[in-house]
């Protein structure tokens, strides 16, 4: 098995689902409860900004413990000791500091989309609810032009993405947790992201986690199909969670 490859992080994530099949399943009612509970008025804001929050936190959990184990069952006797609380709320404190870093980062993605959208239509027409008017208004070459800086930039920022989640994920703390998660606007680190044993790991992560995509919202189609798609997109999560630990050790080499 190829150290700090996907293959070990498929192995690694199958061994933690198969080590405590309880645990898992637990993790993911929570997660749908706590979905869910963002439907509720006013209060499920605060529901809304604590999933995702959770969802890191498990992250950091599995990503911890994939890069200190010695082979794929020793992360199925890692399974079978952990708890939800140990899941959710060991390194909740490193997934609250990635969470408002990457919430930041993404009002800036949206400012940015939204200079990039008025540049290219009259913003007077599309306050009037004219819809002719905005039609004509829009200039189409400005618009592809600003829709092709968006999608090379949402390209290499998923590039980067993994070794950031890496490296956040190996943060001690909410503060470096939430500095980390900057990296993505850091010249030297976007540097280290040019290494072969990078580029392959993040391109092999990248097919599969838009196959799995593609497969779960297909599943997601029946209402039958719709626990097998979350429990595998929960297991999709702990291969995510192994990848961006070995990005960072890529990294560092």
């Amino acid at each position: 098995m190829q150290k700090g490859g996907n293959k070990e992080a498929f192995s690694l994530a199958i061994e933690f689902f198969k080590g405590n099949v309880a645990l898992s399943l637990g993790a993911i009612g929570i997660l749908i409860v706590v979905a869910l509970m963002q439907l509720i008025p006013f209060v499920g804001i605060l529901f809304g900004f604590a999933y995702p929050i959770l969802s890191l936190a498990v992250q950091v959990y599995v990503g911890r413990e994939a890069l200190e184990v010695e082979d794929d069952r020793a992360m199925g006797a890692v399974a079978a000791r952990s708890t939800l609380s140990d899941l959710f709320l060991k390194h909740i404190d490193i997934a609250a500091g990635a969470f408002l870093g990457f919430f930041v980062i993404m009002l800036l993605l949206g400012l940015l989309f939204l200079l990039l959208f008025s540049g290219s239509v009259d913003m007077h027409a599309l306050a009037t609810d004219n819809t002719e008017a905005f039609m004509a208004s829009v200039n189409v070459g400005a618009m592809m032009g600003g829709l092709t800086i968006l999608l090379i930039l949402i390209i290499w920022l998923g590039y980067l993405m993994p070794g950031v989640m890496g490296r956040v994920i190996l943060s001690e703390n909410f503060g470096e947790a939430l500095r980390r998660s900057f990296l993505f606007f850091s010249p030297s680190f976007w540097k280290s992201t040019f290494n072969k044993e990078y580029f392959v790991l993040v391109l092999v992560w990248s097919i599969v986690v838009f196959v799995v995509g593609l497969v779960s919202s297909w599943l997601f189609v029946s209402i039958f199909l719709s626990p097998v798609a979350l429990i595998l997109l929960y297991g999709v999560a702990l291969y995510n969670a192994a990848v961006y630990v070995f990005a960072a050790q890529a990294l560092s080499k």
